[in-house]
Formats: C-alpha cells, structure tokens, sequence
C-alpha cells in the first residue's frame, strides 16, 4: 500500500494556552495530522507540497454541537425547502464549521432504527462536513433509545417542553427512566430545558393576544424550573446530561453549583443568546423568535461571565434555517428558530478580538469541549494524530454579514449587516481543501460515529 501524501503548512499561527498567538508550521499526511511544532521543526524535501498560509490563525475546525437541518433523509421530506443536509453542510463548511451534529426533531423523527439509519445513510451521500445524528426521546421509547447509540447516535435529546416538531417527553413520570438508561448504558442525555407545564400555563394567558412577546409567553422561569426538575435525577443517577442553550441567569448559577458537586452536567450557550437581547424582539418581531427566546442584558451578561469562568462548556448556533416567509406569518404561526452556522466563527472570534472573551476560550467551548463531550476523539484540537479538520482565519479584515453571499438555503441572517472580523479563507477536512475562495468542494463529509 502506497504510504499517504504528505504536505506541509508553513508561516501559520495558533493560540495557544494562555491566549497568546504563537507561530507554528504543521505537516499532514493523508487525512490526519503528523507534525505540530515552530518553526523552522519541518524538513521537507525540495519538491514538497508546501502551502503558505501567510500569517493566518490556523484553528481546529469548529464543531457545532446543536443544528437543526430539517432533513430526515425521507423522499417526501416538506422540510428540504428551507434546508437539507447538503445545503446545510455547505454553510457549515464556509462558516469554518467542519462538523455538525444534528438534532432529531425532523419528520419523521429520528426515534427509531428505520428513521435513523434513514437519515444515516442520507446524510453520508450528501453531507459537506462531518455530522453525528442525535437520537429522539419520546413518551414510549426510555427502554430501547440506547439502541440508537449503539447504532451510531451521539447522544439523546429528550424535549421537557414542546419546541419545533412533535417530540416531547410529557407523560407523568417518562422524564426519569431517560436519565437511568443514561446512566446505565453511558450516553449523553441533551436536554431542551423548558417546563411543558409551566409553558402552558403562561401561553394560555397570551391565547387572545395577536401580537404578544415571545420572551414573555415563554419566560424565564419555563427554563429554570424545568432544570431543577433535571438536577434532582441528575443527583439520583450522576449520569452526563448536557442542557441545550442556557438563557438565564437563574439557569447557570444551579449548573455553577452542581458542577461544584462534581455532578458530570455540561452546559451550551447558543450565539443568538450571547449577542441579542430581547430587546431585539421590539424591532424584529417573528424573525428572532426562538426557543428558549431571547432574555434580557442581566441575562446575557450572566452568560458571558459563565463562558468566561468555564460554567458553559460549549457554544453553538441551534442553526434553525426557516424562511423569511414562514418567519412572517403571525405569531401563533410563525416557527422558532434562526440561522447561525455561517456567523459562528466571526462572532465567536470578534469577541475574542473585542475582549469579551479571549481566544483560548473560543477555541475550548467551540472545538475542544464539544469533541470531549459526545466522545469525537479524533477532533477539536491541533494534534499529531487527529483528523487534519482545519480552518485558515483572517483576523485583519472586517466585513458585514452578506445574505447574498450565504449558502444556508433559507438565505437570511438575523445578523445581516453586522461587521465581523475572524472570517475563514481556507477549510480543510481531513486533509482536502473543501472551502478556498468562497468556493465549496464535496461532498466529503462522513459520520463520526
């Protein structure tokens, strides 16, 4: 068997562990990672392969724990229109996100064998990144869902409050066993924290309100109650439970504390909630309508200082491609969710930039954490050895975000306009340039599991 082709990367920079940019020169041969070290540490003959990347920051690529690409792999899928796995893997790619994992709340869901080896097999024809699928949780399937990791799923997501799609976990007494089968057969149960209960109630105040407030027919005690209902089989069972996109203060202080008990719970923060307040709801109305919703500064500072101090182990987007023309139906009909995959990176890293956060932190909570959570051992870091899934970064320049220029299918951003540094220029996935230029090549994605 012919060895693998290496080559090599000279003239980059990365961060290293205490937030400073350091230069390094890396070689790749085949698809992983060989060498990492200063430079002048490379020998490479005369002839060799050599790409000069000019001064650029070389990062892992980022990994998006928590997207939404409304594709189930089914011929009759209605949701295709506004994104499918091809056309959400693109974005991904040109976002510097070299892999997905996907949220089971399509339709059908992915809550059985025949949905999720579907979806499975769709996705491998189609995906420009890398992608993990979740499994579903349901009222009727605690005892056979670790089927599904066996299978390949990343984890279990169980809906304690209704969101897009028909999963939800509502039966009387159906949110425990999921927590035990966790335990017992060692996955990761993501939770979307909302109490259903305390979700109905406050929606039926707004029912004859045309034009109410998402983040008030949703408030912030949905959330909380619906983790402290969590911590209890949390304590119980000690088995990992990750709690999708944190919105409030109240949220991180009960996670702050339970990670001082050495309980295994992660927590995520989405973009969406680190960067808008629900302020926005005022002028954008339906177009920045998500679940949770958005919450206020007291909120949103609570999030950062968490990021800051480790208590938010990851950051995502909850990518949710709707389109502007479901987005501006009335309230009661108009879905939850925005786009993000496309502006992670640039946000993430203009904060970095602005000192909001540093850059060691950007690259934990979006490449390390995320890969050390749902078990990728072959991402997230800059290592001999691991799958060469890397992102050429331009820190110098800053441009705004250009709908016309996305290419998630729903074709909008609710940060269109917004001037952005830390744009990527150049994507390798397992050592082949898949985004060079604003040009896309593939699809090369593949299952990490």
């Amino acid at each position: 068997m012919a060895k693998p082709k290496t080559f090599f990367i000279r003239n980059a920079r990365a961060v290293d562990a205490v937030n400073h940019l350091k230069p390094i020169e890396l070689s790749i041969q085949g698809q992983t990672i060989a060498h990492v070290g200063p430079p002048g540490s490379l020998h490479p003959t005369p002839d060799a392969d050599i790409l000069d990347a000019q001064n650029q920051l070389v990062l892992p690529g980022f990994i998006d724990c928590h997207v939404h690409l409304r594709d189930s792999g089914a011929s009759d899928s209605i949701q295709r229109a506004k994104e499918d796995f091809s056309t959400g893997t693109k974005a991904a790619i040109a976002g510097g996100v070299t892999t997905v994992l996907d949220m089971p709340n399509t339709n059908p869901p992915t809550a059985t064998p025949e949905a999720f080896q579907t979806k499975l097999v769709h996705a491998r024809r189609t995906a420009y990144c890398d992608f993990g699928l979740f499994a579903g949780a349901t009222n009727d399937n605690a005892n056979t869902v670790h089927q599904l990791v066996h299978d390949g799923a990343v984890a279990v997501k169980m809906y304690m409050g209704a969101s897009t799609g028909s999963l939800l976990v509502d039966a009387p007494g159906k949110e425990e066993p999921f927590f035990k089968s966790a335990a017992d057969h060692g996955f990761v149960l993501a939770l979307h924290a909302e109490s259903q209960d305390c979700l109905k109630r406050h929606e039926a105040l707004f029912n004859e309100t045309k034009k109410p407030r998402h983040s008030q027919v949703r408030p912030p005690q949905c959330a909380e109650h619906a983790v402290e209902a969590a911590m209890q089989f949390i304590r119980k069972y000690e088995n990992q439970t990750y709690i999708c996109h944190a919105s409030t203060a109240q949220e991180v202080e009960l996670v702050r504390h339970a990670k001082t008990q050495g309980l295994p719970v992660f927590m995520e923060a989405c973009t969406h909630h680190l960067f808008l307040t629900a302020d926005e709801e005022l002028y954008h109305e339906n177009r920045v309508k998500m679940n949770p919703p958005l919450r206020s500064k007291h909120d949103v500072d609570a999030l950062w200082k968490a990021l800051n101090d480790g208590t938010i182990d990851t950051v995502a987007t909850d990518h949710a491609p709707h389109t502007l023309q479901e987005k501006n139906q009335n309230y009661w009909e108009a879905p939850a969710g925005v786009p993000g995959l496309e502006t992670l990176m640039p946000l993430m890293l203009s904060a970095a930039l602005q000192g909001k956060t540093t850059l060691e932190t950007v690259q934990k909570t979006c490449c390390e954490n995320p890969a050390k959570i749902f078990g990728l051992n072959q991402k997230g870091q800059l290592k001999p050895g691991l799958d060469a899934d890397l992102v050429f970064v331009d820190l110098d320049t800053e441009k705004p975000v250009d709908e016309s220029t996305l290419f998630t299918r729903c074709g909008w951003s609710p940060y269109t306009g917004k001037r952005l540094r830390g744009w990527p220029t150049q994507v390798l996935l397992r050592g082949q340039t898949v985004y060079a230029n604003g040009f896309l090549h593939g699809p090369l994605g593949r299952s990490v599991k």
